[in-house]
């Protein structure tokens, strides 16, 4: 759905430079696309490229090639922690931050085949709870961007005589959703002294 806008404001330039004012309203019209709030976004990105030129950001002139997809959502997903979801299974409900449960609303290009991980814009309750301007994105992409927000667990701790050290698996949840469920690591950093006693008992004695 994010991309979709940025779809939407690469033709809108394209047409602009191409027609004249008069034939561009007209187009707009015609494509039932509102004038008014074509214009105020093109004045809302306008201000944002001189605050980001004031600050040092550098801005890719018209007409460069289009943003990788993958970057939009990334940057996107910075802003956005709090609104991501897990599917739950084959069901079309993902599980939201702090037990919220969403679909994705009907109007989306994701509705008809959902992906297991989402980020939304919005979330919206009506009848229930929706998620509006949904993105598809990956786990580890969240486990990166919120290494400062996620709650880590270890169970299991073992020694582990293939990888010769202590091992454990990992939990790690952002907002209660799990992003990584059963990850193998290593625990000598995490509990030093239960990881030597491993070692005493299993690789020693044993």
């Amino acid at each position: 759905d994010f991309l979709a806008y940025l779809n939407l404001w690469t033709y809108l330039r394209d047409q602009q430079d191409a027609l004249s004012s008069n034939q561009f309203r007209r187009m707009c019209r015609r494509e039932f696309l509102n004038y008014l709030r074509v214009r105020e976004w093109q004045d809302l990105v306008g201000q944002l490229r001189q605050i980001a030129r004031g600050v040092g950001i550098t801005i890719p002139p018209h007409g460069s090639p289009p943003a990788d997809p993958r970057q939009v959502h990334l940057s996107l997903l910075a802003g956005l922690l709090s609104q991501i979801g897990l599917r739950d299974g084959e069901r079309k409900e993902f599980l939201g931050a702090r037990g919220a449960k969403f679909m994705v609303w009907p109007g989306s290009a994701l509705f008809a085949k959902p992906p297991t991980w989402v980020m939304a814009g919005e979330l919206v309750e009506t009848s229930r709870l929706w998620g509006r301007e949904v993105g598809r994105i990956e786990p580890e992409w969240v486990e990166t961007l919120a290494a400062h927000l996620v709650k880590r667990s270890y169970s299991e701790p073992h020694w582990s005589s293939k990888r010769a050290a202590a091992m454990a698996y990992a939990r790690v949840t952002l907002y209660g959703v799990p992003i990584v469920t059963q990850r193998l690591v290593g625990y000598g950093r995490i509990d030093p002294e239960l990881s030597r006693e491993l070692f005493i008992r299993h690789a020693l004695v044993e």
